[in-house]
Order: C-alpha cells, then structure tokens, then sequence
C-alpha cells in the first residue's frame, strides 16, 4: 500500500478539439454566438496515456473586448482513467448585446503544477453583433429563419402589404 503502487501521468491529458460555446452545457456548438443567451465554454479531454492522471483542471480565458480578460475553471479532483474521456463545461453567462470581437481559449494544467499547461485547444475566435430588440425578443432568430423558408410566401405577403 505504498504511495508508489498508485502511479498516475498527467502528460498525455490532451483536448481532443477546438474550444467551443454551447447554449445547452456542450451538447452544441454554436459558431455564431449572440448577445443575451446563456452560454457555457466547453471542450473535450482524453487522457491518450497508459496510466491515470492525477488532478487537473481547466482553465478557459476569454479575452478580446472582454476586458479585463476572464479565467474560468473546469477542475477534474478525480483524474482520468487511461483511454477516459470528459467533457469540460464552465457556464458564462450572456454577453452583452453590444458589438465585439473574442479570443476563447482553454488550456489543461496539473493541479500539482498549476504554472505550466499541459496541452491547450485549438482557440475560437469570433465576433458578437448587436441584435434589436425585435431580433433578440422572437426567441431566436433560427426559429424564425426555419418558419420563413419553409412558408416560402413569406415575400409575397410582404409585397402585398406594402403596396
């Protein structure tokens, strides 16, 4: 029952992907995020290693017009299994709905060597557009997208109206 019965490798903790915001707790990525939805910042861990790692955790910075810029942490107490996986999933919040540019990214450090990263993602640059009051009180713009492409006489009644 000695200490070095229990052997552990954090090195080969690795993001099987590029960081990305979900509306849903990672279930989906959504590529073109919008200002007054919930979001959560996610990304895949493997533990690619023959051994199980030791603690680790984390860390998503948001940077870019999010100033000053804003560390979150997803900590993992219980390690991996070799061949493990798990999804890392920090709830934000919403953005405001202003324009502005971000820089997402999400690096995995060892609790017992916090300084240094292990393995970091493909970061996710992307931009928030302002949205009117009518765009962002319809429950989501892709509801309405949906609707008018499959009515197809969306235009027509439009026209006629207007004349």
């Amino acid at each position: 029952m000695s200490t070095t019965d229990t052997k552990s490798d954090d090195s080969k903790l690795v993001t099987t992907d590029t960081v990305y915001l979900s509306p849903d707790g990672g279930d989906t990525n959504e590529p073109f995020p919008k200002p007054n939805v919930e979001y959560d910042f996610c990304v895949d861990v493997a533990n690619a290693g023959e051994l199980p790692s030791g603690s680790f955790f984390v860390r998503f910075n948001l940077s870019g017009d999010q100033d000053p810029p804003l560390d979150l942490n997803f900590s993992q107490h219980a390690g991996l299994d070799a061949g493990a996986s798990v999804k890392a999933v920090v709830h934000f919040g919403q953005f405001p709905n202003k324009f502005g540019t971000y820089h997402l990214e999400a690096c995995i450090y060892s609790s017992s060597a916090p300084e240094k990263p292990i393995n970091c993602a493909g970061s996710f640059d992307f931009t928030i557009n302002t949205e009117s009051p009518s765009d962002s009180g319809s429950g989501g713009g892709s509801d309405d997208a949906g609707a008018s492409n499959s009515a197809g006489d969306t235009e027509d009644s439009t026209t006629a109206t207007s004349q």
